[in-house]
């Protein structure tokens, strides 16, 4: 006696598919499970908002993974190192970076990571308001005097690291030149900033009007003075 079938068309599909089944879990179980040294990118999350980095900061972090690696490590997203700095303080601090820091599927593991530590220094952030001293260069022409300097605004509020603020009694300005000038010079010009992590808070740009006018007793005669 020969059994067939009731459905012959669904049972060849479901004989097909229970193949192809086999074949990729078969598959998957004979993947070799290998090591692998990859770079990692590291970026810094939850930083204090009083607080400012000053210290370099590598960009990648190396790690040896293990695990079904040219499968896990085909996405188009490469391994990144989240390092969490809620708990910063300002000085030197020691991050260690774990193995629950990094994204990776779940079937890969760290083997090594590579420096373990990070240490950053942070300082409080601080904004002060200070005069802005504008860069005059060259003299007006002759029987011509400088009688005054005015800035729009006077003042520049400033942000940065505590140290670097401290440090500040003015900000300075790009040149403006009054060389063989006969009359008043009116310009717009950027503050210059000491360092890239002090910035501007508000107006980028100040506006500089310099007062000259012919010299005091210009044009006296000899009778005049007398």
């Amino acid at each position: 006696m020969i059994l067939r079938p009731r459905h012959p068309l669904q049972f060849l599909v479901a004989l097909v598919s229970a193949c192809l089944l086999w074949w990729v879990l078969a598959g998957q179980r004979s993947e070799n499970i290998s090591v692998r040294g990859v770079k990692a990118r590291l970026t810094l999350v939850n930083i204090p908002r009083d607080l400012i980095l000053i210290s370099s900061v590598p960009d990648l972090i190396s790690l040896q993974l293990r695990g079904p690696l040219n499968r896990a490590l085909a996405s188009a997203n490469p391994p990144e190192v989240l390092l969490d700095l809620a708990d910063a303080r300002p000085g030197l601090n020691s991050f260690p970076i774990n193995e629950r820091d990094i994204t990776l599927p779940a079937d890969v593991e760290v083997v090594s990571i590579d420096p373990p530590t990070i240490t950053l220094e942070l300082e409080r952030q601080e904004t002060r308001v200070l005069p802005v001293r504008p860069a005059i260069e060259g003299v007006p022409a002759p029987g011509f005097e400088v009688r005054g300097v005015r800035v729009v605004p006077s003042q520049y509020t400033v942000q940065g690291p505590e140290s670097q603020l401290l440090a500040l009694e003015w900000i300075g300005t790009g040149p403006i030149s009054i060389e063989g000038a006969a009359g008043p010079v009116e310009t717009v010009v950027q503050p210059v900033l000491p360092d890239p992590q002090v910035r501007a808070l508000g107006l980028s740009s100040v506006q500089v009007i310099v007062d000259i006018a012919p010299e005091t007793g210009a044009g006296e005669g000899p009778a005049d003075r007398s």
